[in-house]
């Protein structure tokens, strides 16, 4: 069955002037015009017996809607470890947050992943497995909003790196940002995006920095696929390898909004 974000090898079998019939697996599918590169560009308009990469935007339609954006595509694999999190670990009926990300994105001088909108839009901010704090827009305690801890970690970090603190080697080629959008609660770790020139908010690196310790872990994946992997107990890092030890067992599958922590 196709599902929205899945990315398969298509094959043309029709074209009209609106678009393309494709085919996969036995399932057909359409590409509007607007989803095919010679819509914006001058490749080669869509013959039958193409073949291309194509991800699904909206399985429910008969035939389901694809795209062979190379755009939609990235953004379509930083979404598709946020399903598989909702199943393992259910957002609360009380989680949830409608952000503008527009004022957001301008305050932070940058465009976010898609994955962690959708995190946000999903759970808001707050706790994962009893440890992974997830930073969120607008958040009443400075110390959990992305924000916030934007312009502070940068301060602590400039601080640290004049003082002689050897800077992790991820961050000697140009002009490499930090921005931070995890928090590991009592060990003090900050996650955050490694953000190059030129580098689509879907293929940023994760990167952790230990909270008491001037070493860094990175991750070539999306947040939602860090989240996910420490959720499931299948974290190749190692400031997790433990995490059956420090983490109960019953919070391991549990998320606990922001919202509800602030209001005990």
């Amino acid at each position: 069955m196709l599902a929205d974000h899945d990315e398969y090898d298509v094959v043309v079998t029709g074209v009209a002037p609106v678009g393309a019939l494709v085919r996969t697996e036995g399932y057909e599918g359409f590409i509007d015009q607007a989803k095919h590169p010679s819509w914006w560009s001058d490749a080669p308009r869509p013959a039958v017996g193409d073949r291309m990469r194509a991800v699904v935007l909206d399985a429910t339609r008969n035939p389901a809607r694809f795209s062979a954006l190379p755009s939609d595509i990235r953004t379509a694999r930083g979404l598709r470890h946020t399903r598989p999190l909702e199943r393992l670990c259910p957002p609360p009926h009380d989680s949830g947050r409608a952000v503008e990300w527009d004022a957001v994105e301008e305050k932070l001088g940058l465009v976010l992943p898609a994955d962690y909108k959708r995190l946000v839009r999903t759970y808001g901010g707050g706790v994962f497995a009893g440890l992974l704090w997830l930073l969120e827009p607008d958040c009443p305690d400075a110390m959990y909003d992305l924000v916030a801890q934007t312009a502070e970690r940068e301060e602590i970090l400039a601080g640290l790196w004049d003082m002689g603190e050897e800077k992790p080697s991820e961050l000697e080629a140009g002009d490499v940002r930090l921005v931070p959008w995890g928090y590991v609660e009592g060990a003090g770790h900050v996650l955050y995006w490694l953000v190059r020139p030129g580098v689509e908010p879907e293929e940023w690196t994760v990167i952790l920095n230990e909270g008491r310790g001037p070493y860094w872990e990175a991750h070539a994946m999306s947040c939602s696929r860090f989240v996910l992997d420490v959720v499931a107990g299948t974290t190749t890092s190692y400031y997790f390898d433990d995490i059956d030890e420090i983490a109960d067992p019953e919070e391991r599958t549990l998320f606990l909004p922001t919202s509800r922590i602030l209001s005990r």
